[in-house]
């Protein structure tokens, strides 16, 4: 993002490109740099700096990350469509936080943290699938090449994060209980449906009338690498802060590109849609929310750690996350009509598909 607006959302078409080659190049395609960038500086400064790098990309972030996705509340038609189905959209959530503070009351917080692993896997995955699918639409690509992408990147992603999973005791240990080899061979299977895919979508793409972007191959590359912290990096914890990086980067720019074109051709409306169509006009207001947002969750941490009530953060932070999963998966289902009209055309409008 660069001067008042986002890169990208100008006059020029740049066919085949979300938005562009200097705005999908940093955003998309190489977004995963942002993680090694993180993990080079985090494990080489001295380990009483450690901590600060890792705090400062949590808050600064992985947090507006998940608050971005609480922004498509402030959009009218939005809150139209959510409202029409208050039980997924606002009993969902409800039900979810109600979930975790049982889950926590009961003590079982390893269970806790066990599904997010399990959730992260496959919801950073799927994320990666569905801007492989904007490529692959915006680049003329067909239907049946769906189904392995998605399955390639989800078994190649899946087989990384568990190749050391013992790192990981809420899931290792568990694992390790039913057979002590079990971690091994559950890697192994994950790596052999991801492998088998790969070979099914080389085929199809090879089979297309023109040849593949380099876009699109790109962004591939880069959604089966995405994973390779959990490979060299011992510290689990720190592994996964690595690998979400890149992540967090996508989810960022699509959210605010999104947001951006939206509401520049309909920046009128409620008071919440004006604020929305006024922070995505401009980089800095962007900023600000990005800022804004990491030291809400800065100062509500030491808030609660300083009146003694830590787990109340604690809590708020399992139930904020899982929200978020649970509310993607509605967000961005493009199989729903109103998502591929009020999300997929601001995507991948027409005149950006390869001629």
């Amino acid at each position: 993002m660069t001067g008042g607006g986002v890169i990208g959302t100008g006059t020029e078409v740049h066919r085949g490109w979300i938005a562009s080659p200097r705005f999908d190049l940093p955003m998309f395609v190489l977004s995963p740099l942002a993680g090694i960038v993180f993990l080079s500086v985090a494990l080489t400064v001295p380990t009483q700096f450690a901590f600060l790098v890792q705090a400062a990309a949590f808050y600064f972030v992985a947090v507006p990350h998940y608050m971005s996705t609480y922004t498509f509340f402030l959009g009218d038609d939005y809150l139209k469509h959510y409202r029409s189905r208050q039980l997924a959209f606002f009993g969902g959530p409800a039900f979810i936080s109600v979930a975790v503070i049982l889950l926590w009351v009961l003590r079982f917080p390893p269970v806790i943290q066990a599904v997010v692993f399990i959730w992260n896997v496959w919801h950073v995955a799927r994320q990666n699938g569905g801007i492989l699918a904007m490529y692959r639409r915006l680049n003329r690509g067909t239907r049946a090449e769906h189904a392995p992408a998605h399955t390639a990147i989800l078994g190649v992603s899946a087989a990384m994060a568990t190749w050391n999973i013992e790192r990981h005791p809420s899931v290792g240990r568990p694992l390790a209980a039913l057979h002590p080899n079990a971690p091994h061979v559950l890697a192994i299977v994950f790596l052999v449906i991801g492998l088998l895919a790969l070979v099914v979508l080389v085929r199809r793409l090879a089979q297309r009338e023109h040849a593949v972007s380099a876009q699109e191959l790109g962004f591939l590359a880069s959604s089966l690498l995405m994973f390779h912290p959990y490979l060299w990096v011992v510290d689990y914890t720190l592994a996964t802060l690595g690998m979400l990086m890149g992540h967090f980067v996508q989810y960022l720019a699509i959210v605010w590109l999104l947001h951006h074109r939206k509401y520049e051709a309909v920046p009128a409306g409620s008071g919440a849609q004006r604020v929305l169509s006024r922070i995505s006009a401009r980089n800095g207001l962007i900023a600000a929310f990005i800022v804004g947002s990491g030291l809400f969750f800065w100062v509500a941490n030491h808030a609660t750690a300083a009146a003694g009530v830590p787990s109340i953060y604690t809590v708020s932070w399992f139930a904020f996350t899982f929200i978020h999963f649970y509310l993607d998966g509605l967000i961005w289902a493009f199989r729903d009509p109103f998502v591929r009209d009020s999300v997929g055309q601001y995507l991948m409008p027409a005149e950006r598909v390869v001629a």
